[in-house]
């Protein structure tokens, strides 16, 4: 019960930070908190239009003081690592895909869902569409074998309570979530007609009748606060257009392998119609740990304005009345203005030092080590013009030393030591990591900013490492400079034996 009720504050959050939009709730808009106050928190969103009060900051504030640990974000995704969607922000769309909030910034073919399906590393894709609402409660459209086959934590399926089913693929039938079912008081043979949109209207009840065929068993994850229906049925309400069931929302994936990498390049590299949001628990770390404190720092910082408080500000305090979030983290006051730029720290509420730079945070090499330093400035600073695809079938040395420097050929055997951030892509049965990316920072795979094909260190431990992501790490072995290609991925052009790993705290 603490981890679902957890895992439902840090939804609350969210919601606060993201249900701050500027127009009218429509089936691409944003939408607040679902009639009859589905979490339960005394975290309340305002009505959408609205702007949230420079004063929230004080109702989140020591929820915040308590970040969530990795298991509360790891329920969170809902057993998922990446999701491809529409072009836009990868944080917004893990809320409106994962959490079930927020609003769809566009919509995919049925084409594209099945094309990233079939890719080699796509261990699971399912589609999900929304637009229809129960009271508030959103009405996600699946495929039944994502509830039948699909593990929401390692090792653990859904489960129906006694007397229920999972809904078939062509019947009008729905999957209820627990919280969903307590609060709305359905149960196994219930009937109910749909909303259009994604907020409540009672002018917009369906003439579409669906029976409830099961209700879940708690997760802990946002699957309980959703009513999961077959994506067949979503698409085909009545009255709407027939066209529209071959579009889709967005694509819940579980990479495994390389795969992220290579599919984070092609959608958000090479194409401009498309986002793949991946790791989704990076994400989501980063946008509670950074974003959200961010927000309350400036939203502090702007209470003080409009109390003649705040040193070195020269705005007229009148419009120091509100302020609009983003949830990429940009801050957007009332009248139009765009605030750019890191927040100031808190005067009175910040104690704690900065956090200290990079090469701070480890220790030294050891005195007279037979690795040396080696940064990925020294491994990034040259146009890295490879053909994914192409220069991998047939391959020319004598292209390939044009491609690539001859100081960095040179340092193929070297005994090196790279500092970065890791991204675990092969990990046993014991939870040790036997392969990982090394990148430079935690930008490099997040938010749209994908690294460039020379800039990460693919490192094999064959005994097998401890998980460290989050932290800056140095990692000590023999590099090798080659281009590999593994089926039609590009696996990368630096390549480590790890000896060593020392980490902040080791």
């Amino acid at each position: 019960m603490k981890t679902e009720t957890t895992t439902l504050a840090i939804v609350a959050l969210t919601c606060l930070l993201v249900s701050c939009g500027q127009e009218s709730i429509k089936e691409a808009s944003l939408e607040p908190l679902p009639v009859g106050e589905p979490i339960e928190t005394s975290l309340e969103s305002p009505p959408t239009g609205q702007s949230v009060e420079v004063d929230g900051w004080k109702i989140v504030l020591s929820e915040i003081r308590q970040l969530p640990n990795k298991t509360d974000v790891e329920l969170l995704t809902g057993g998922f690592n990446a999701v491809l969607g529409p072009r836009g922000s990868p944080i917004d769309l893990i809320i409106n895909s994962m959490f079930h909030m927020g609003s769809s910034k566009g919509l995919l073919s049925w084409a594209q869902y099945e094309e990233i399906r079939d890719l080699a590393g796509v261990e699971e894709a399912y589609p999900i569409a929304v637009g229809y609402n129960y009271k508030g409660y959103r009405l996600v459209g699946t495929l039944p074998e994502m509830f039948q086959e699909h593990e929401w934590s390692k090792g653990k399926k859904y489960e129906v309570k006694e007397g229920g089913r999972i809904f078939t693929e062509d019947g009008k039938e729905a999957l209820v979530g627990s919280h969903v079912a307590h609060r709305l008081g359905l149960s196994t043979g219930d009937e109910f007609n749909p909303y259009h949109g994604l907020a409540y209207d009672e002018g917009s009840r369906q003439q579409d009748t669906f029976v409830v065929v099961g209700v879940l068993e708690p997760t802990g994850t946002p699957s309980d606060n959703a009513i999961w229906i077959p994506i067949k049925g979503l698409r085909q309400m009545e009255g709407d257009d027939p066209a529209a069931a071959q579009f889709i929302n967005a694509v819940l994936l579980s990479l495994s392998g390389r795969a992220g990498l290579a599919l984070n390049m092609k959608y958000n590299k090479q194409d401009s119609q498309v986002t793949l949001a991946w790791p989704a628990t990076t994400n989501i770390d980063y946008f509670l740990s950074q974003t959200i404190p961010a927000y309350l720092s400036f939203a502090r910082q702007f209470s003080e304005i409009g109390k003649g408080k705040a040193a070195g500000w020269n705005m007229d305090p009148s419009q120091a009345n509100t302020v609009q979030a983003t949830a990429d983290g940009s801050e957007v006051i009332e009248e139009g203005m765009v605030v750019k730029g890191k927040p100031r720290p808190l005067p009175e509420e910040q104690t704690e030092p900065e956090p200290p730079a990079i090469s701070e945070q480890l220790p030294p090499l050891e005195e007279g080590s037979v690795y040396k330093p080696l940064a990925f400035r020294d491994l990034t600073n040259f146009e890295y013009l490879v053909e994914w695809e192409a220069d991998g079938k047939d391959f020319d040395f004598s292209a390939y030393a044009k491609r690539v420097p001859s100081r960095l050929r040179e340092k193929s055997g070297a005994k090196v030591a790279v500092e970065g951030f890791m991204i675990p892509t092969v990990v046993d049965e014991n939870n040790k990591v036997k392969e990982f990316l090394l990148l430079p920072d935690q930008m490099s795979c997040c938010f749209g900013k994908s690294p460039e094909a020379n800039g990460w260190v693919v490192v094999t431990a064959s005994k097998g490492v401890e998980v460290l992501m989050d932290q800056i790490i140095r990692v000590t072995g023999t590099l090798t400079v080659e281009e590999r290609w593994d089926e039609e991925f590009f696996v990368g052009l630096y390549h480590m034996d790890c000896k060593e790993i020392t980490g902040p705290a080791l």
